[in-house]
C-alpha cells in the first residue's frame, strides 16, 4: 500500500477514520475484502495471493493495521540486492531470504489492542524484512512502527496522520531520517525506479548534487495540508473530501512526478502496468452500528466507491468506548454522512 490517511481521535463520535490507496503492479493477484477466521478471532481484510498476508485489515476487537512499503527497498538484504518496488504484503523478488511483510499486518490484527500490538513489534527481528511503515490504531491509541533493518515504535498523538512510502516530515524529525534525495543517498537517482526499467520518465534527476525532495514526500505534504484544512472547515463533507484526495492525479495538481499523485497510473505502452489498484474509506464510530466502509475496487478515478458496511456488521465489532478527544471538535452538524453519499462518491 502506498497512501494511508488516518484521522485518530480528532472527530466527535468517531475515534478512527481511514482513507487508503493501494498502489501495485496490476498483474499481482489479490482477493477482495472478506471476513477471515484466525486463531484469535475474525478479521476483515483483502488478501495478497502471491505472497500471502495482507496490506491492511480490521479485527473484531477494533484494531486497525495498515502497512506501506518504504523507499528505497532493502539496500542490504540477505544477498545484498535491492528489493522490490511495491510488493504489498509480499517479499521482494530480489531478496528471497526476507520475510513477508503481509504477515506483519496479520500479526498486528491478532493483538487484543493497538498498544499490545505495538509492544509486540519492539523486538521484531532485525534485517528480516524489506523496509515498511505499519500504522496500528484502535479507539484509544495509535502507533507507527517504522522498520529499516530494525523496528522503531512511535506513539502518535490524536490528530491526522499521513503515511506513505517515505517517512512523513514529522516522523522523520523524530527518527532523525531525511526525505530528500541526494546523489550519495539514493541508488535510484538518475535511474529508473527498480521494476520500471524501460518505461520513460520514471527517474530522479540530479539537482546540482544538492538533492531534491522525494516525490512521495511532496505527496505527503500536499495531502496533510488538504486534510488539515478539511477537518477545520465547519462546512466540509468528510468522505467526499477524502474520496477527492484519493482520486487526485498529477495533472490535477500540476506536480512533476506520477508518484507525487495520490491516484497513480504508470503506463507501459497502451495499458497501465502499475498504479492504484483499490481505494478504501473506513469510519469507526463509537456507535458501532454507524460505522462505515466504502471500497473502490480499482483506481478511484475510474471505479465508484461502493458501500461495504455490511461487512463491519458481519465482523462483529465490539462497542467502542467513549474517551475525551485530544483536539478541538469541529461542528458535528456538518459531519453526518448524507443518504445520497454513495451516488456522489460514484461521480
Amino acid at each position: 500500500m502506498c497512501t494511508l490517511i488516518a484521522l485518530h481521535r480528532c472527530l466527535p463520535g468517531r475515534p478512527l477514520v481511514i482513507a487508503a490507496n493501494r498502489d501495485e503492479f496490476l498483474a499481482r493477484p489479490a482477493e477482495d475484502f472478506a471476513i477471515r477466521e484466525t486463531a484469535s478471532g475474525r478479521i476483515l481484510s483483502p488478501r495478497d495471493l502471491e505472497a500471502g498476508g495482507t496490506w491492511l485489515g480490521l479485527s473484531h476487537r477494533g484494531v486497525f493495521a495498515g502497512l506501506t512499503n518504504l523507499r528505497p527497498a532493502c539496500a542490504s538484504g540477505a544477498d545484498g540486492v535491492e528489493g522490490d518496488i511495491d510488493a504489498d504484503g509480499g517479499r521482494g523478488e530480489a531478496v528471497p531470504a526476507l520475510l513477508s511483510r503481509g504477515e506483519v499486518v496479520m500479526a498486528a490484527l491478532e493483538a487484543d489492542s493497538a498498544s499490545a500490538a505495538a509492544r509486540s513489534f519492539e523486538d521484531l527481528a532485525e534485517c528480516s524484512y524489506n523496509p515498511f511503515q505499519l500504522l496500528i490504531a484502535d479507539e484509544h491509541d495509535a502507533f507507527l512502527v517504522v522498520y529499516r533493518d530494525r523496528a522503531r515504535v512511535v506513539a502518535l498523538e490524536p490528530g491526522p496522520h499521513i503515511v506513505g512510502n517515505v517517512e512523513d516530515a514529522r516522523i522523520a524529525k523524530i527518527l532523525g531520517t531525511d526525505t530528500t534525495v541526494t546523489t550519495d543517498a539514493a541508488p535510484v537517482l538518475g535511474k529508473a525506479y527498480p521494476g520500471f526499467e524501460g518505461i520513460d520518465g520514471l527517474s530522479f534527476e540530479a539537482n546540482d548534487g544538492k538533492g531534491t525532495e522525494e516525490p512521495r514526500a511532496l505527496k505527503l505534504t500536499r495531502i496533510r495540508s488538504s486534510v488539515e484544512k478539511m477537518i477545520t472547515d465547519p462546512g466540509y463533507d468528510l468522505f467526499e473530501g477524502l474520496a477527492r484526495i484519493c482520486r487526485e492525479h498529477v495533472e490535477d495538481e500540476g506536480v512533476g512526478s506520477p508518484f507525487e499523485a495520490t491516484c497513480v497510473h504508470i503506463p507501459d505502452g497502451n495499458t497501465d502496468r502499475y498504479g492504484t489498484r483499490s481505494s478504501m474509506l473506513l469510519e469507526l464510530s463509537e456507535d458501532v452500528g454507524s460505522s462505515r466502509l466504502w471500497v473502490a475496487d480499482g483506481a478511484p478515478c475510474q471505479r465508484p466507491f461502493e458501500n461495504r458496511s455490511l461487512l463491519l456488521k458481519e465482523l462483529g465489532l465490539k462497542d467502542l468506548g467513549s474517551k475525551e478527544l485530544g483536539l478541538k471538535k469541529p461542528s458535528s452538524k456538518n459531519h453526518e454522512l448524507k443518504p445520497d453519499l454513495g451516488e456522489r462518491l460514484r461521480a
